[in-house]
């Protein structure tokens, strides 16, 4: 037995653990086609590869076991750090294929962030991060109205979205103009408040 232990340590078998995957799913509807939503995430180890997928336009079965209907509006995703630098942004990475409108408008970012609090926000396609901060900045317009994607099709306020990442901690959401579902808790809403606040009173005296 004992040579059995020293050979698994040997090859890196023995004492070696493996980080669980967190994962996380957001749902809700926007009230108006440029409304967002924001979840800060804490990141727990440098190198963690930080996975962020929406699922609404073309549907699918999300993190936690819901299934998502087709039919959402097209969705971008963005990635900030904590003084609100622009990391990463995806509008149509994701290869799934919506029934109603035959075409593949999720979004999808695979990102390596290292230790620190970091930001993501959805909105939808056009409503792109121009400058300031993040919640009262300024955001361009969707240039639409009542969800018609660029194909010209009507689609649902509704959206749904994933994070995931072994090395992550402190998930939380928080909408501007948006219905979530379910809504996060009144702990977590308040310190996401107060984070944002205070990020932009750092860039106010920077």
């Amino acid at each position: 037995m004992k040579k059995i232990i020293a050979l698994l340590s040997l090859f890196g078998f023995c004492c070696t653990a493996q980080a669980a995957l967190i994962t996380s799913s957001f749902t809700g509807n926007f009230n108006d086609d440029n409304s967002r939503y924001y979840i800060q995430f804490d990141v727990t180890a440098d190198n963690t590869l930080v996975n962020l997928l929406s699922l609404s336009y073309a549907g699918g079965v999300n993190a936690a076991g819901t299934s998502i209907a087709d039919g959402g509006f097209d969705p971008q995703l963005f990635v900030f750090d904590s003084a609100n630098n622009l990391l990463q942004s995806n509008d149509d990475s994701a290869s799934s294929i919506s029934a109603s409108s035959n075409l593949s408008y999720d979004a999808l970012i695979n990102i390596t962030l290292n230790i620190g609090t970091y930001f993501a926000v959805l909105t939808q396609y056009n409503s792109d991060y121009q400058a300031g901060d993040l919640v009262t900045g300024t955001w361009s317009d969707a240039n639409t109205t009542n969800f018609v994607d660029v194909g010209g099709h009507t689609r649902s306020s509704f959206f749904a979205f994933d994070i995931s990442g072994e090395d992550l901690a402190n998930v939380g959401g928080i909408g501007h103009d948006v219905t979530p579902s379910p809504v996060p808790e009144p702990t977590t809403l308040a310190l996401f408040g107060l984070a944002l606040l205070g990020l932009g009173a750092r860039r106010k005296l920077a």
